[in-house]
């Protein structure tokens, strides 16, 4: 029961926080959506700061579980199969809403928007980091010096940055996301693509 009582405060606080930003999010609000009394909500957060936090931490947890499915076709569709499933789990309305509310606060809370930003990096990273070791292990690409175990985190961040990057920036700046799905899963391949050919990779017949 305490964990479900903890789960709905926290998917609460979530639906919330996205609609209304960190700062016009009340508690009152929260405990009503979650059908909690306030009690329950500071016996388990100390405040709005904690409670954020944690959905925060939460959510980049949640949003980073992502199975290396990327495992048919050659080397270079394998990569776009990855960039694709990366930012089709990475712009959605929610996750675009909580990061708005993260940037929100970077001026009012700078301690707490640094230590958010600093999560969902390291945390996004290592998730990646994983889908791409495995995607390294292809003949094609393993012995390129990119992919060599000591340079696989500054590789990562850089397919991090040419795949998701401008399509994040992008989906910040558009209140209607649907000209950025659009062409996310096109500029994801093409990104992709370009990674590849950055690291050494030379498709056959190219």
């Amino acid at each position: 029961m305490a964990g479900e009582v903890e789960d709905r405060i926290l998917q609460a606080a979530l639906q919330v926080f996205v609609a209304r930003g960190y700062e016009g999010a009340s508690i009152d609000e929260i405990a009503e959506v979650a059908r909690a009394g306030k009690p329950s909500i500071y016996t388990r957060f100390t405040n709005k700061e904690t409670l954020f936090r944690e959905v925060v931490l939460r959510w980049v947890q949640k949003s980073g579980e992502m199975a290396a499915s990327a495992t048919s076709g050659n080397i270079q569709e394998r990569f776009q199969t990855a960039g694709v499933l990366i930012v089709q789990r990475a712009i959605k309305d929610e996750t675009v809403g909580l990061m708005r509310s993260v940037m929100g606060e970077a001026t009012r809370h700078p301690e707490l928007a640094t230590t958010i930003h600093y999560a969902i990096r390291a945390h996004g990273t290592a998730t990646v980091m994983k889908l791409v070791a495995e995607l390294a292990e292809a003949e094609e690409i393993r012995s390129l010096p990119a992919f060599a175990p000591d340079n696989l985190p500054a590789t990562t961040r850089r397919f991090i940055d040419l795949v998701l990057l401008p399509m994040m920036m992008s989906s910040l700046f558009h209140a209607d996301l649907t000209p950025v799905k659009t062409e996310m899963e096109n500029h994801a391949r093409e990104a992709a693509s370009f990674f590849l050919r950055g690291c050494g990779y030379c498709p056959t017949g190219a």
